[in-house]
């Protein structure tokens, strides 16, 4: 038996059925199942729900870029990927989106990969391929690769968040609104994120309400895509809207790259439950309990040790077992880099102090560089199925030194900085010296003495400290105790050291 409603909507007819067998009927224990058929009034083509004006449509002003017009269809997508020329690079795999497609990154290893289809998105800005992790954003006017984790728009909309209800409150929709670049969302002074479970239908500001099926994505996934859910009827999944791009980004918070929705009334939802995660430290990790519950778990202070060659971060082994942590499961931001050591109840991971390395980024200013990478520690329970606790750590060094030579009563003794390895070309006495990171340089110290050839010059101790005074610490030594740390050879009459 069919119960039949008519839906009256401009340009379209709806059709919404009650279906169920007599046999379900006689039972009692039939569940309702509903049918919806739209199509499109004489004059429009379309599916149904979106419909177009044949002679209007027709002079080709009615679709947007990456569709293309046709009089049976109305605007249908264009398939980049099918066409001769690929828009994609190799190893890069090519998949089209409504409208659009994405260059996908496959990944190195599946280890540190989150649940679901987490390969990262790559964009073209200008003719060239953005990094992985970067986007084509608009900034001071110019389109530029970028990382969209530092340049958001704020989507600050009371309601969107899951507790509003919307017949209460009225309805919104997304599907009108200008997307622009990426976007932030908060509820009031609170960053949030999207909600990972089903939405109960009418909440969010709105009758669809919107959530992503699968978790959000892991830090070294960088942007990815996911299909986004509208509630509607008894199914959570009933609409499927065009995919939207995610990131997640240092501090606890995600990204969103939204678009329009292909009707109304339906909105992209606040998850309110997930306003706990902002208390989290950096050190911190926000993971939900179940469906609606979200906690801070896990507080680990990790030691560094910034060293001359050498960055060294330790966990100590009580905070990896209090918060359920396998350190052997841990790696730097490139997970190839996992070696690790146990040593005075802490478990160690290090990375020499190159840019590139491990994962290891670098950020000068006129007086320091900045050397940064991060440590992925993941639950006892299993990395492929958990996010991993993501450690941050930076060693800041200086890039301009003040030295003092102290030498016998006799004698008199001069230090001076070199641009080349010959020691003919100095700097400036007096100047400050202002040096890219990794870049060498070369210290000529030379002692006068009436009678120099009866005499070897011995370096008892040599160090660098961060100020103007040799009594200041921290020490950074090259040489103590007569014993070397770098290499000491002689030139002209020098005692040279070559710093690296």
């Amino acid at each position: 038996m069919t119960s039949t409603v008519l839906l009256d909507e401009i340009n379209c007819n709806c059709f919404l059925a009650e279906l169920y067998s007599p046999v379900e009927r006689e039972r009692g224990d039939a569940f309702q199942t509903w049918s919806v058929t739209c199509t499109c009034q004489d004059g429009f083509v379309g599916d149904g729900i979106t419909c177009y004006d044949l002679d209007f449509c027709a002079k080709g002003s009615c679709c947007r870029q990456g569709y293309g017009w046709s009089s049976e269809l109305g605007c249908v997508d264009v398939d980049e990927c099918s066409l001769p020329d690929q828009p994609c690079s190799p190893p890069q795999v090519c998949e089209n989106t409504p409208g659009s497609f994405n260059c996908l990154v496959p990944p190195e290893d599946d280890l540190h990969s989150s649940p679901g289809d987490s390969r990262s998105v790559q964009f073209q800005c200008g003719g060239r391929q953005c990094p992985v992790g970067e986007d084509c954003i608009s900034v001071g006017g110019s389109s530029l690769c970028a990382d969209p984790c530092l340049h958001y728009s704020v989507l600050n909309d009371d309601w969107r968040s899951t507790t509003n209800y919307g017949p209460a409150n009225g309805y919104h929709c997304d599907s009108s609104v200008n997307w622009q670049g990426w976007y932030r969302l908060f509820l009031g002074n609170t960053s949030v994120q999207m909600p990972e479970r089903c939405v109960e239908r009418y909440m969010c500001g709105t009758e669809i309400p919107l959530w992503l099926p699968l978790a959000h994505p892991q830090l070294l996934d960088g942007v990815v895509q996911r299909s986004v859910c509208g509630h509607y009827y008894y199914d959570c999944c009933y609409w499927r809207q065009n995919p939207i791009h995610v990131k997640a980004c240092y501090g606890n918070y995600y990204v969103y790259k939204f678009v329009p929705t292909t009707t109304c009334n339906m909105a992209y939802c606040a998850d309110v439950n997930t306003t706990v995660c902002s208390t989290c430290g950096v050190f911190d990790a926000c993971v939900r309990d179940n469906e609606t519950t979200w906690n801070v778990r896990g507080k680990v202070t990790p030691e560094l040790v910034c060293g001359r060659s050498l960055l060294k971060v330790g966990l100590p082994n009580v905070y990896l077992e209090a918060a359920g942590l396998d350190a052997s499961s841990a790696h730097l931001a490139d997970g190839r880099c996992s070696a690790h050591e146990d040593h005075n109840g802490s478990v160690w991971y290090q990375v020499e102090r190159r840019e590139g390395l491990c994962g290891n980024t670098l950020e000068t200013n006129t007086t320091h560089a900045v050397y940064s990478n991060s440590l992925l520690v993941y639950p006892v329970d299993g990395r492929n199925v958990s996010r991993p606790f993501g450690f941050p750590f930076s060693c800041v060094y200086p890039l301009e030194t003040e030295s003092l030579v102290r030498v016998g009563a006799k004698a008199k003794a001069s230090m001076s900085l070199y641009r080349d390895s010959n020691y003919t070309q100095p700097y400036p006495a007096g100047q400050p010296v202002t040096l890219i990171a990794g870049s060498s340089l070369h210290v000529g110290v030379s002692v006068e003495e009436s009678e120099a050839e009866r005499f070897v010059v011995v370096l008892e101790d040599c160090y660098t400290t961060e100020s103007p005074s040799p009594d200041n610490l921290p020490r950074t030594y090259m040489i103590q105790d007569r014993s070397m740390t770098l290499f000491i050879g002689c030139l002209h009459g020098h005692v040279c050291l070559f710093c690296v």
